[in-house]
């Protein structure tokens, strides 16, 4: 059974060939030491490039040359039946020369760096190429050398001469070592067994490694943990990474030919999130391969590792006096909602309103590039209308690592007619986010939505939603409060009574009859819908009283729960 590390040893010592007996110091010999030389077989991928070139046990060649000769048949005909290349294998002699009125045959001088080597094309067929190679004294006949070279495998065993092998083997070929996966869920806080199915058609190295599944949402949780490996005969396999999910293998197997079941352990702990997984496994039959191309690559059917439901991140945005834009992300913890503040960009103060549409959400997104959706369109994007009322739309997500909004969008001018301007989520229920905006006569409008990408008209044309909302001095909303899957509305009077208008999902009428929250609202000066900071699958709101000390209120509960002191350096938190 080869060692776990064969391949990582083959390619250190021959698939350069030799690439480290070009960067070593030389052998430690005498300088009268023997020329001892030595050949070898390696199995090839399509696309790499063997080299042929005899490894040097000890001595110098310092003052010899080498004959080397390549064929498809096994170096034991001096007249060279089979010599050369196959048809699209292309020859790279570097510095060693090739005679004239020979076919296969190079002409090194003695330094390895000389070694000549083929690229194998890439639809290359199963071949194996012979080689073979003898020393050529200075002065010494070329003639007697290349035949002594051709037929060095029926020589007897000599230390200046020999055979090497290159079996290369196709993509199809390669393809015929196949994996099958049994993968139950992994339990919440327990145990399972999984294992792989391996038809091995030829000896190779296999590596398992686990991940999660982009695209889906995402919580700091527990690492499951892999061990317990069972093998049947002929599979040695060892934990590479005990933890996962991850980019890394967590297992890897030397196997030989045949068919293995390869079995390991996932063990979850309590309290995790949920996630859905994949495995994926690759397997190398190649001593030379050709970059990432020639493993067989196999990916499992998404498994679950079972949990609690991951929650939407949500969180606050707080515009300090200079006009500096800082993100508050949630911990999911109610002792401690909010985690470390990120600078999200200065220049904001240009604006005299500033609102997100819905509470800003870690939605299903990548950061492979991918923008937003329409799916996905104004959760959390921000809308900023300038001290000239002109109203401009920014994007949240750019899909881009670190990035923070796109280039914003200019939705019109006229913007100054509104005393408030709110993010109201989806109130007409076509899961696009909306605005509704108050005139200074106490008309309430309602904007839908369009979730446009690619122009500025980002709403439709305003709704009258009715007067009267002059009472209020506070309008806070974006998401559900109420738990009927429909965005509602918190609105202050000027009495300090705080009432809920229920969403009813209608544009025509966007909110039901209000209910009273209570009084004592009037002591705050900000008022936020964050949505759920807390993970308790409610959405919650913060409130800042006058002297800048931050309260959560978690739903609609009148209990409050003081977050921190020093909020009053921000102008605005939306």
């Amino acid at each position: 059974m080869r060692h776990l590390n064969r391949r990582t040893a083959t390619l250190s010592a021959v698939a350069g060939l030799l690439t480290t007996a070009a960067l070593l110091p030389a052998h430690p010999a005498a300088a009268a030491d023997p020329v001892r030389l030595s050949g070898y077989d390696v199995v090839a991928a399509p696309g790499a490039m063997p080299r042929f070139y005899p490894l040097v046990e000890s001595g110098t060649l310092a003052w010899d040359r080498l004959v080397i000769t390549v064929g498809t048949q096994p170096m034991t005909d001096p007249e060279g039946a089979g010599a050369g290349f196959p048809k699209g294998y292309v020859p790279n002699p570097y510095y060693c020369a090739q005679p004239a009125g020979y076919t296969g045959v190079f002409v090194c001088d003695g330094p390895v760096n000389q070694q000549p080597d083929v690229k194998i094309p890439h639809d290359a067929t199963d071949t194996t190429l012979h080689w073979g190679f003898a020393r050529l004294p200075r002065g010494g006949d070329l003639a007697e050398a290349v035949k002594e070279a051709r037929s060095a495998g029926s020589l007897p065993a000599d230390a200046g001469r020999g055979t090497g092998k290159v079996t290369v083997k196709s993509r199809a070929h390669a393809l015929l070592n196949t994996v099958g996966f049994d993968l139950p869920a992994v339990p919440e806080g327990g145990k399972v067994r999984q294992q792989l199915r391996v038809h091995a058609n030829d000896a190779g190295r296999l590596t398992l490694r686990i991940s999660d599944i982009e695209g889906q949402l995402s919580a700091n949780t527990p690492p499951l943990r892999i061990g317990g490996v069972t093998t049947t005969s002929g599979a040695v396999c060892e934990v590479r990474l005990a933890t996962l999910p991850d980019y890394l293998p967590n297992i890897a197997c030397e196997l030989k030919e045949g068919d293995h079941v390869i079995g390991y352990e996932l063990t979850s702990s309590p309290g995790r999130y949920a996630q859905k997984l994949q495995a994926f496994t690759r397997y190398d039959i190649y001593d030379l391969g050709f970059w990432d191309e020639s493993d067989v690559k196999h990916v499992s059917a998404p498994f679950a590792a079972q949990g609690r439901t991951v929650r939407p991140f949500h969180g606050l945005h707080a515009r300090d006096a200079a006009g500096k834009l800082w993100e508050y992300t949630s911990s999911r913890r109610a002792a401690a909602p909010f985690g470390p503040r990120v600078a999200m960009g200065t220049g904001w103060g240009t604006y005299s309103t500033v609102t997100s549409l819905s509470p800003y959400t870690q939605g299903p997104f990548t950061w492979d590039g991918v923008g937003p959706t329409a799916a996905t369109r104004g959760l959390g994007d921000v809308v900023g209308r300038d001290k000239s009322g002109v109203l401009w739309y920014y994007d949240r997500r750019t899909g881009v690592r670190g990035g923070t909004y796109a280039t914003r969008v200019r939705v019109g001018a006229g913007w100054n007619a509104y005393d408030r301007i709110v993010g109201a989520g989806d109130l007409n229920g076509d899961k696009l986010m909306d605005l509704v905006a108050r005139d200074k006569a106490g008309v309430l409008w309602f904007y839908a939505g369009t979730g446009s990408q690619t122009t500025a008209n980002r709403f439709k044309a305003r709704v009258r939603v009715g007067g009267g909302w002059g009472a209020f001095d506070r309008l806070a909303g974006g998401t559900d409060l109420t738990g009927d899957g429909r965005a509602d509305l918190l609105a202050r009077d000027k009495a300090g009574v705080l009432w809920t208008y229920p969403g009813t999902g209608r544009a025509t009428a966007p909110f039901g009859k209000p209910v009273r929250v209570g009084g004592g609202w009037g002591a705050y000066d900000q008022l936020v819908v964050t949505g759920d900071v807390t993970d308790d699958g409610k959405a919650d709101f913060v409130a800042r009283d006058r002297s800048g000390v931050l309260w959560l209120y978690q739903g609609t509960s009148s209990s409050r729960q003081r977050i921190g002191s020093g909020w009053n350096t921000y102008d605005l938190l939306f």
